[in-house]
């Protein structure tokens, strides 16, 4: 089996740094409840469940899975009542035990995603969905991969991202959420990166890193970040994920 990439090291701050602001969290949620109402549902990367514990809260029946144990215990531990620890190219389920599947942010990190395509489709009767975000991407963690590279490194995501679906398989459905206009202190953003929040600093070299820290903190100390998102909540067929799933790219 492929090395699966565990959030077990940043659990404890994932709400904290994943979290979408209440605005447009309302906003999502409004889209998916009229989705999906009287389905159920399989969410492959709960996490701590930044999506199925408010979709469970507003009555729907959600099923979340996670490779990470300490995810997993804390979502649990804020309500979540089907959380279990389970490999998302291995799913302990029935065929078509679901109605519908999703994926957030996750597909890029599983080597062999197209295990778990056709995973979804066997254990989905209706459609698969994932949460997509549009818009300008952080410049600070831009800056920070840019001198990484400068530096000799870059960073490959083993998968495929969600965001990239839409351009090898047209999807039946794209509901456009947004756009939101957000504003972050560096600090903030400067912080998360030192501490090695994200997936992809976690093999960047200390001395490499160091470097990148001290680079950014010179240029953009003390300045207010300012970006444009739109989110797309956008479904596919799962019957659709087989055949993507068997095909070249």
């Amino acid at each position: 089996m492929p090395i699966r990439m565990s959030f077990d090291r940043v659990a404890d701050i994932y709400d904290e740094t994943r979290s979408l602001p209440p605005r447009m969290l309302s906003r999502v949620l409004a889209v998916l409840l009229e989705q999906l109402q009287g389905k159920r549902i399989l969410e492959i990367g709960v996490g701590t469940g930044r999506f199925a514990l408010p979709l469970q809260k507003s009555g729907l029946e959600v099923v979340g899975v996670d490779i990470s144990r300490r995810m997993v215990e804390l979502g649990l531990a804020k309500g979540l009542r089907n959380s279990i620890f389970a490999d998302g190219a291995r799913l302990p389920f029935a065929p078509r035990s679901f109605d519908v599947t999703t994926t957030n942010h996750v597909l890029h990190l599983v080597p062999d995603w197209r295990d778990m395509l056709l995973e979804i489709a066997r254990v989905t009767r209706e459609s698969y969905f994932s949460i997509v975000e549009r818009g300008s991407k952080s410049p600070l963690q831009e800056a920070y991969h840019r001198h990484l590279e400068l530096a000799g490194y870059t960073w490959q995501a083993p998968g495929l991202h969600e965001r990239d679906l839409s351009k090898v398989l047209t999807p039946d459905l794209v509901m456009p959420v947004g756009p939101f206009r957000l504003s972050v202190p560096s600090g903030t953003i400067l912080q998360e990166l030192e501490r090695r929040d994200y997936s992809s600093q976690w093999e960047v070299p200390e001395d490499l890193h160091r470097a990148a820290i001290a680079a950014l903190r010179k240029t953009w100390e003390g300045k207010e970040l300012e970006k444009e998102v739109t989110l797309e909540v956008t479904f596919w067929r799962a019957d659709r994920l087989a055949e993507l799933a068997r095909r070249p790219l």
